[in-house]
């Protein structure tokens, strides 16, 4: 047997550092206001030197932690991915049956359009920015595909569950749509809110798995074209 004597002002392995800790605080208080000041201002009006201000920190402690205003959205961004995720596979799992599990997460995401309703404008924002860069691109694509790997592996399950086997691809081809159709309703919501039914979105992919269910069961599926890897 032996023992171990941590002398004073060591930290023990694994137990994070005075600095790390104080670091760590100053990252979440630069996050908490470059928040705020995103929605206030939006991405483009928004600097790094009012972001500085909200947080009562300098613009130095911005780009000792984060590269510039791009990697603080994107950090923003990665944030909410995994909150909104988290949510989704919860309701997915409390649902009782094929329609609560569709519509669990479709639901939510409406009722966060209205809850957040500067949220999203935010995210068309740099949507639109991001596209244009060759270097930003992929770096927000690979947040923005969480969604769609998620979306697959609840697909999959949900297929799992009700004894169905699905193809190769599909899964992922309609987490793709799934997304999309997620994204074209919160559009068409910001444009004209009164025109699309809170329920609308959960109600129409309930539609959709509750259709290729049926039919899966049945035997009577043929996938067209672009839905499954063999269709591509």
């Amino acid at each position: 047997m032996s023992i171990i004597f941590y002398v004073s002002g060591h930290p023990k392995p694994g137990r994070p550092t005075i600095r790390e800790e104080q670091r760590a605080l100053t990252r979440a208080r630069l996050l908490d206001a470059a928040k705020r000041v995103f929605a206030r201002r939006g991405f483009h009006a928004a600097s790094v030197e009012e972001i500085a201000r909200e947080a009562g920190a300098t613009t130095g402690a911005i780009y000792s932690n984060f590269e510039g205003k791009e990697d603080l959205f994107l950090a923003l961004f990665e944030e909410h991915v995994a909150s909104q995720l988290r949510k989704y596979r919860e309701l997915f799992a409390r649902g009782a049956d094929l329609a609560e599990r569709s519509r669990g997460g479709a639901d939510d995401w409406m009722a966060y359009l209205d809850e957040e309703p500067d949220a999203f404008p935010l995210q068309i924002e740099f949507w639109s920015y991001a596209v244009r860069d060759p270097e930003l691109r992929p770096r927000f694509a690979a947040r923005l595909a969480a969604f769609r790997e998620t979306f697959a592996q609840l697909i999959e399950q949900g297929a799992s569950d009700l004894g169905i086997d699905v193809p190769p691809g599909f899964a992922e081809r309609m987490g793709m749509v799934i997304q999309a159709l997620g994204n074209g309703m919160a559009l068409e919501k910001l444009a004209d809110p009164d025109a699309v039914p809170d329920e609308l979105l959960g109600s129409a992919i309930a539609l959709i798995f509750q259709t290729l269910a049926a039919a899966a069961q049945a035997g009577d599926v043929k996938l067209p074209a672009g839905l499954s890897e063999g269709g591509a």
